[in-house]
């Protein structure tokens, strides 16, 4: 994930929030979980727990609700991941990983209001993020 790109998805992120009413966090990770570009939301918390969300999308390569209901029946085991991924990750909806193509590339991370809401917008950025590469190509 180039930083150009990843500030698009950063300003996607924004842009998509504000038409649903939102002010959130905006995070993206590469492809390894490695913070390239973040837009802070109204919380002091809210960098911290977007990365974290990107963080876990990108080290899954799912959305971070999925792997919360996976995990449901087995709570020892995403608290055992707070010691043994890199970084710090966040247990909650809101993290998407990002695909060009077939190629995972990283992660979004959204925080700043409920996990649902968290986790939709992200979902959406996912979704709209073929739209950063077409900006990228001059299409």
């Amino acid at each position: 994930m180039q930083t150009d790109r990843a500030l698009r998805v950063v300003a996607l992120g924004r842009r998509l929030a504000a038409e649903r009413g939102m002010i959130a966090t905006v995070a993206v990770a590469d492809a390894a979980g490695h913070p390239v570009a973040l837009a802070r939301g109204r919380s002091w918390h809210g960098p911290y727990m977007a990365m974290g969300k990107a963080r876990l999308a990108a080290a899954f390569r799912r959305p971070t609700r999925d792997l919360i209901e996976r995990w449901a029946d087995r709570p020892h085991f995403p608290q055992s991941l707070l010691s043994v991924l890199p970084g710090e990750i966040t247990l909650n909806p809101g993290g998407y990983p990002l695909f060009d193509g077939e190629e995972f590339v990283g992660a979004v991370g959204v925080g700043g209001s409920t996990p649902k809401d968290d986790h939709e917008l992200s979902e959406a950025i996912a979704a709209a993020f073929p739209e950063t590469a077409a900006e990228e190509k001059g299409a």
